[in-house]
């Protein structure tokens, strides 16, 4: 970040940080205690009141869901998690296309108005993780702008908010593989937007020759295999992790195709 003085700079970093641990302590699903895990004791089609900022990003969640033709659905928790059941024991994660045959998608059994959802039976477990650091950026940015700052990056494993341009440039230097191109592309200079990569060079789990992603086609229930990265940049880091992560299921062309009357959405 840019600031007027030090003092200001550190106490904008701690309110920055300090909101994104709000956030973590909303979205997460790891932490017991956290609102998207009480959610899944909700009584079957009877509205629930959540949070400001979960409703926000299950609106996001709605959008990237259309844009993506179904490859992005927030309403996947059941699956992610037996995913990381199977990585933590070295086996094949859980086959779950009968389960999407019988009853469709997550997100098809969640409704949601403001500041209330409801879910039809069997409940879908809400996962954020596809979106959550992308809309924790975006409101770390937010909260540095409260402090007058509005030349700043914030970066949380791979999605980026990005504010105003350094002084004297044209936007941050970002470099990233351009598809299955070299890292040495040439760098963009990118400014009031969101970035975000998904892939799985880290994220995966491999028996033998079989190579499972952690992603999965939330339409039919079969984890991806093998791909490329995918990098969005698009207007909020919270709408290019969501859409990063449906372009791991839907490939590159297909998902520039989805998005083809979107200028402000770029695929890489």
């Amino acid at each position: 970040m840019y600031a007027q003085d030090e003092s200001v700079a550190a106490a904008a970093a701690a309110a920055a940080f300090a909101r994104m641990a709000d956030i973590e302590s909303l979205l997460s699903d790891y932490r017991l205690e956290s609102e998207v895990m009480t959610l899944r004791k909700a009584v079957p089609s009877v509205w629930v009141d959540v949070s400001k900022d979960l409703s926000a990003v299950l609106a996001e969640a709605a959008r990237a869901r259309w844009q993506s033709d179904g490859a992005f659905d927030i309403g996947c928790g059941r699956m992610t998690s037996s995913w990381r059941l199977a990585r933590s024991s070295g086996e094949q994660p859980q086959d779950w296309s009968r389960w999407v045959q019988s009853y469709g998608p997550g997100a098809g059994r969640l409704e949601v108005q403001q500041h209330q959802v409801r879910f039809e039976a069997p409940i879908p477990w809400i996962d954020c993780g596809g979106i959550g650091k992308g809309f924790a950026a975006d409101q770390a940015i937010i909260t540095l702008m409260a402090y007058g700052i509005d030349v700043a990056l914030v970066e949380l494993g791979g999605d980026m908010a990005i504010g105003g341009s350094p002084p004297g440039t044209d936007g941050w230097s970002i470099e990233f593989n351009i598809g299955d191109l070299p890292v040495q592309s040439a760098p963009l200079q990118l400014s009031w937007c969101g970035v975000a990569t998904s892939g799985a060079g880290e994220q995966h789990i491999r028996t033998g020759e079989q190579f499972v992603s952690h992603v999965i086609d939330p339409r039919t229930g079969v984890w991806v295999g093998r791909h490329a990265n995918i990098t969005v940049i698009a207007p909020t880091a919270a709408q290019a992790d969501a859409l990063a992560s449906a372009g791991c299921v839907i490939g590159r062309a297909a998902l520039r195709e989805q998005l083809i009357d979107q200028p402000l959405i770029r695929v890489y």
